[in-house]
């Protein structure tokens, strides 16, 4: 081929590639002007009820429970009790051998009678002034000694014998049969399971909003058995905080159902339905609405006619749940961005998220 038409075909080659280029390029800076329309959930605000309803995380607890231990020493002889074993006020849990303590126990009788004896013989001799007041008085005094060991001694002898308080369920038994205890050792863990309770921890935040609330009900739900509601009672407030936490112990106390072995240490949820007495106008919002910036708190608030977004700074009630009260900021009407706020900026355009 000769060289000029070479040349020709040449450049006819880069001219139409420019062309193509340069038509490429202005596309794309037309789709580059185009302003980014993000979809959004869009939510209508609507005042806030005065009902509501808080859940708490909580620990089942016994109403009743103690730790049975012998006020004296010695061998244990029997233990009369497993286990989980129901049992009834009054019943014998265990009991020591008893030898030791009943030769205690006629050694300070013999001692008693004589000192008694004594006292009488001292006594008919003082009436007829046959010996002064004080030998009277010493003799008395030895008595009252004897006495003393003697009571000692029959309540050692009945301490030899554990007895269950009240009734309720044996919830452990750490000693076995023949072996040596003190004073205070546990020989067995007693519970009442006819009431039990529900205990919570609650912030200061919490607390001091307490007397702005009329609580209505509370429910406890187990977390072994989530849809079976429990109705439960307000029962007593601590009124210091713990020294770590910084949160006060709240306790609710209901009735098991029969249906359900509820035991402590259980893992449950408290709910509280409660109702606010309020006159100023508020609106709920969904925590997902919320942005924070800095220490500010702030929502995206839509012109329903341009579909425009602007920021406004609200002020929150402190409190748990999914949804927070707006105290300032916003109004009922009012449609603000909820799922899809985090990537939005002032003056945005957006559409309506359609799932």
């Amino acid at each position: 081929m000769p060289i000029l038409q070479s040349s020709k075909c040449l450049a006819a080659l880069l001219l139409s590639t420019s062309l193509i280029l340069s038509a490429c390029g202005s596309k794309n800076e037309e789709i580059a002007k185009e302003p980014v329309i993000r979809p959004v959930k869009l939510l209508t605000l609507e005042q806030a009820s005065t009902n509501g309803s808080n859940r708490y995380p909580a620990v089942i607890d016994a109403v009743q429970s103690t730790n049975l231990t012998f006020e004296v020493s010695g061998l244990v002889e029997q233990v009369l009790v497993n286990e989980s074993q129901d049992i009834n006020k009054g019943d014998v849990i265990a009991t020591l051998r008893q030898r030791d303590f009943k030769n205690n126990l006629d050694s300070a009788k013999a001692q008693f009678k004589n000192a008694e004896e004594e006292y009488q013989r001292a006594l008919r001799l003082f009436k007829q002034d046959a010996i002064a007041k004080n030998i009277l008085e010493q003799r008395e005094s030895q008595r009252d000694v004897a006495q003393s060991g003697l009571d000692t001694a029959k309540k050692a002898l009945e301490d030899t014998v554990l007895r269950a308080p009240f009734s309720g369920v044996v919830a452990d038994v750490p000693v076995k049969q023949l072996q040596t205890v003190q004073p205070g050792t546990t020989i067995a863990s007693l519970i009442d399971l006819k009431t039990l309770e529900a205990v919570i921890n609650l912030p200061a935040s919490i607390i001091t909003r307490v007397e702005q609330r009329k609580d209505k009900k509370a429910f406890v739900f187990l977390d072994a058995a989530p849809n079976t509601s429990i109705e439960a009672e307000f029962k007593e407030a601590s009124l210091l905080a713990d020294s770590v936490s910084q949160t006060y112990r709240v306790t609710f106390s209901f009735p098991p159902p029969k249906d359900l072995l509820i035991l402590p240490g259980m893992n449950a949820t408290l709910v509280t339905e409660y109702s606010k007495e309020e006159n100023s106008i508020q609106v709920a919002l969904p925590l997902a609405a919320i942005l924070s910036e800095g220490d500010e708190q702030f929502v995206w608030v839509i012109d329903t006619q341009s579909m425009e977004v602007s920021k406004r700074a609200v002020e929150l009630e402190q409190g748990i749940g999914d949804t927070l009260v707006v105290k300032s900021g916003l109004k009922p009407g009012e449609t603000i961005a909820g799922a899809g706020a985090n990537y939005l900026s002032p003056g945005q355009k957006v559409r309506a998220w359609e799932q």
